[in-house]
């Protein structure tokens, strides 16, 4: 377990972040984001069951948040992945039954059936019997940040070195595709941002809103802006069983409504704000990375 500094004081802080971003995330239910329910549209086996089952069951990133050693927290469901979650459930008009999964854990819960969907980022492989309905909910660009006086100067010096990434971003590929860089994930993108500020990767790989606004602050002068404009080569998308087209193509269709009504962006929006909140308490305090 790697240990970094993080503020007592940021503990009730950090509540009420939370708290907040859940209201802003639709977290505390799927009325923030509710839109019109897309029910001229055939369901397949996977929601046709869960509508019969009368809940709808996701299986989700999840890690522990920003807490110091004494008083550490457990694992918690992603925010971004479960707004999206409960967005899909009252399109359905069913209640969303969340189930927090480690990264190898997951494609097994959706292929055993313990899961319905699993709404938890890029895979990190392609595993035979889950298809993924096409277009991505994660769509934001990307930038790479290294330290001002560090070994990685240049993007051409990020050839072989080390990048701090969060599980299921696109970014792990982007810059190994684009730079030849080694990517290291980490539970969360909070955790590797906390990995980058205490030395373990030569670079950091996040979000662009989230990197720039963080640069703008006093604590964050120490870092550089090293590559923008990174696009993952993946797309985060909602996965199923395989063989079940009608439901593939009804989440689908989903996406493309959120795109053009703003669910996506109000999404993306509040896991901005939540990130550099958390981020912003790592200068003076302990992370632990369980």
């Amino acid at each position: 377990m790697t240990e970094h500094r993080l503020p007592k004081r940021g503990l009730a802080l950090a509540g009420t972040a939370l708290v907040l971003a859940m209201a802003v995330a639709g977290l505390g239910g799927a009325r923030a984001f509710t839109t019109p329910p897309l029910s001229g549209l055939p369901k397949g086996p996977v929601l046709a069951h869960a509508i019969e089952r009368g809940k709808l069951v996701v299986g989700v990133r999840r890690y522990p948040r920003p807490a110091p050693p004494e008083a550490p927290t457990p694992p918690e469901p992603d925010g971004f992945d479960a707004t999206l979650a409960r967005q899909l459930a009252a399109s359905l008009g069913v209640p969303l039954e969340l189930v927090g999964l480690d990264p190898a854990a997951q494609e097994a819960a959706l292929r055993e059936g313990r899961v319905d969907l699993l709404v938890a980022g890029v895979p990190a492989r392609s595993t035979h019997g889950i298809a993924a309905a096409p277009g991505s909910y994660d769509t934001g660009r990307g930038l790479v940040v290294s330290l001002r006086r560090g070994k990685v100067q240049e993007p051409s010096a990020l050839r072989g070195a080390s990048v701090c990434v969060g599980e299921g971003s696109g970014y792990a590929a982007a810059v190994s595709q684009r730079y030849g860089a080694q990517p290291r994930s980490y539970p969360s993108s909070v955790h590797a941002a906390s990995a980058f500020m205490a030395g373990e990767c030569a670079a950091l790989a996040e979000d662009a809103e989230v990197l720039e606004r963080l640069m703008r602050s006093e604590e964050w002068r120490f870092y550089k802006p090293l590559a923008g404009d990174l696009r993952p080569p993946s797309d985060a998308a909602i996965r199923l069983p395989e063989g079940d087209a009608m439901s593939r193509d009804y989440l689908a269709a989903a996406l493309r409504q959120w795109r053009a009504d703003g669910t996506l962006d109000k999404a993306r929006g509040a896991r901005v704000g939540n990130l550099q909140f958390e981020i912003t308490l790592l200068k003076d305090g302990f992370v632990c990375h369980s």
